[in-house]
């Protein structure tokens, strides 16, 4: 969707499920972080002097969806004071209300600064534990409807949800927000109309009829949690559980899914491939990592998914969709990127392990589809790099480009080059390293687990494909007389931050009877390779399964064929440049002819004569085509493919 009203739109037609299922991809990848425009207006640390060290949140949260986005809050901060000082900064827009702070009965004085509030007390705030409860209501910012605090509609009830990632906590409640320093616990109790359900962090571990119209739920969660990943959803929910079972154990854990009523039938059919996910991912990397509470999802009404801890929110159940939030509880979550600028540890495991998630579920063909589809996309402008220079450039820090799909690429051919034994095992090491495990990770941490795994210096590696821009394009033409295979493989960066991509290059050898996978291993951008192949060539495949990203283009011939035909087309196949070569006299007719017989092309009289011919194949369709040629000795007809 381009925009909130029309996504809008669509949930008040009959066609939404459907035509949801057919959004882009940008909008499967996480979409809402790359028009999050409001809430990059900072970075990581929000310049508030803070002076604390969090420990726990207890949040009571009024909303009722049914009469507006009004909400009105009461949190209790438990903090540790790292040093005396006058006052601790919470962050917290100016737009809200404060009624009051306090700490137990006693009020306490504050002042605010911009998105600053600042809590003082009698005489200073001294070294150890301590706490302070704000009390607030007003309209939060709803970023134009897709921010970090929205009310809305869906088809059949109002909704109120939140989404802030990354700046955007404190436009809803007063909080610490930062990258730097996880919430250790958290008690959430949200208190709405009888006739809503409102999903959280943890576990819902009570919930009661308040009075005739209000209902309580009380959540919570006992894993450290980075402030964007709290959140709360409320709207007139359909629930029902669904369990998943483990590889490693007997265990089970409940899967809660919260759903829009219209969709509950279509939704717990989807949301069983989730369960399956779920094994996958515990299997290949850690446990799941809040195995003791939940995961699940509550519906929303906006274009995408996010990765709330143990809940994420989800505009439709598509397995895409699925895949990719689910991978975030262990690389967004769990481990979360230390600075904007490592986001692509989220992100671009995220993507990588949704294409894991469909080999292990569809198989390898529907994975090398779905790489080759991500390739196609990176390759589509020469520059850009992972690493993003500046965090403040929207579309720099969320591209699906770069932090998504080129990020997804640069997994993939480590584990390519490293192999699955290294490469699972590093991943497993960086999750659960002390200092990231429920922590932060950074992108040097995962590198220095990469190379205790493999054992092999990555410096090169990462300085090319995190750092650097582009890609290589790749010009591959190969030779062969008896046994004897020459290939000339040469090389063009497609951005100067990198003079030379040090990638192997597969290639696949096919003859009538047999065929052959091998890797040469360039490291000039110009080199020529000798090879021995026991069996005669027709035909060069670049990178069949799909583990390189490169662009590149193909061409070459079987020297003893060729003197064996009178005519050949060379190259063959062959997309935009072909020539008919006549090796026994002057041609003297040629005409080409597609699959259902139409005359495509008939050499003009200028053309006649010569023993060569240029094919206009720019203007044809992909697909086979005959030449019906005939010169001074022979004539025949002979087949070329018209690559696309």
């Amino acid at each position: 969707m381009s925009s909130w009203k029309a996504l809008f739109m669509m949930f008040l037609t009959t066609a939404w499920a459907g035509s949801m299922q057919a959004q882009s991809e940008d909008d499967l990848l996480c979409a809402e972080k790359e028009r999050l425009m409001l809430r990059l207006q900072g970075r990581a640390n929000s310049g508030t002097a803070h002076g604390y060290d969090i420990d726990y949140y207890r949040c009571h949260w009024q909303v009722n969806p049914k009469n507006g986005p009004y909400l009105k809050g009461q949190v209790l901060a438990r903090f540790q004071v790292l040093k005396s000082v006058d006052s601790i900064g919470i962050d917290f827009v100016a737009g809200m209300q404060i009624d009051s702070v306090k700490q137990g009965a006693q009020h306490l004085a504050y002042e605010r600064n911009g998105d600053a509030l600042y809590v003082k007390k009698t005489g200073s705030w001294s070294p150890g534990w301590d706490s302070v409860e704000v009390f607030y209501q007003g309209n939060p910012s709803n970023s134009g409807g897709f921010g970090s605090y929205a009310w809305d509609r869906h088809m059949t009830g109002p909704v109120i949800h939140t989404l802030s990632q990354p700046y955007g906590a404190k436009y809803w409640w007063p909080c610490k927000q930062t990258l730097h320093d996880k919430i250790d616990s958290i008690d959430i109790y949200v208190y709405t109309d009888t006739g809503m359900k409102a999903g959280s962090n943890g576990l819902l571990v009570e919930q009661w009829v308040q009075n005739d119209t209000q209902a309580v739920y009380h959540w919570k969660h006992r894993y450290p949690v980075a402030t964007y990943l709290v959140a709360m959803a409320i709207s007139n929910y359909a629930e029902y559980t669904q369990y998943a079972h483990w590889s490693r154990s007997q265990d089970s854990m409940p899967m809660l899914n919260y759903v829009f009523p219209q969709f509950r039938t279509q939704s717990q059919i989807e949301t069983r491939e989730c369960l399956y996910m779920l094994r996958i991912f515990d299997s290949l990397f850690t446990e799941y990592p809040f195995k003791k509470e939940k995961y699940g999802h509550a519906q929303f009404t906006w274009g995408g998914g996010m990765e709330h801890q143990t809940m994420s929110f989800m505009v439709n159940f598509s397995f895409d969709l699925m895949a990719h939030e689910l991978a975030h509880m262990w690389f967004g979550d769990m481990v979360t990127c230390g600075s904007w600028q490592d986001l692509w540890l989220n992100e671009g495991f995220a993507t990588y392990l949704n294409a894991i998630a469909l080999e292990n579920m569809r198989g390898v063909d529907a994975f090398e589809l779905h790489m080759r589809g991500l390739r196609f996309q990176v390759c589509s402008q020469d520059g850009g790099s992972v690493f993003p220079k500046d965090t403040l450039n929207v579309s720099n820090l969320f591209s699906g480009r770069l932090t998504y799909r080129k990020a997804a690429w640069v997994l993939h051919m480590l584990r390519d080059q490293l192999g699955d034994e290294a490469f699972f095992q590093a991943c497993r090491d960086y999750l659960q390293a002390p200092d990231n495990a429920y922590g932060f990770g950074y992108t040097p941490e995962f590198q220095a687990a990469l190379e205790r795994a493999s054992g092999r210096n990555l410096d090169t590696f990462i300085q090319t494909w995190y750092y650097g821009e582009g890609f290589p394009y790749l010009n591959i033409e190969w030779k062969q007389r008896g046994k004897r295979m020459t290939l000339q493989i040469d090389q063009q960066p497609s951005h100067p931050s990198v003079s030379l991509f040090y990638i192997p290059i597969p290639l696949k050898f096919i003859g009538k009877n047999a065929d052959t996978l091998l890797r040469v291993y360039p490291d000039q951008l110009s080199q020529q390779f000798l090879l021995e192949l026991p069996f005669a060539v027709d035909s060069v495949v670049f990178d069949p399964h799909i583990r390189v990203l490169a662009k590149a283009t193909v061409k070459g011939q079987n020297l003893d064929a060729l003197q064996a035909e009178p005519f050949a087309v060379l190259p063959n196949p062959a997309a935009d440049q072909a020539a008919l070569v006549s090796k026994s006299g002057r041609l003297l007719s040629a005409q080409a002819y597609n699959a259902v017989g139409q005359l495509v092309w008939e050499a003009e009289p200028a053309d006649l004569g010569s023993v060569q011919v240029d094919l206009p194949l720019s203007n044809w369709a992909a697909g086979p085509y005959w030449i019906r040629v005939s010169d001074e000795n022979f004539v025949s007809c002979v087949k070329l493919i018209k690559k696309p």
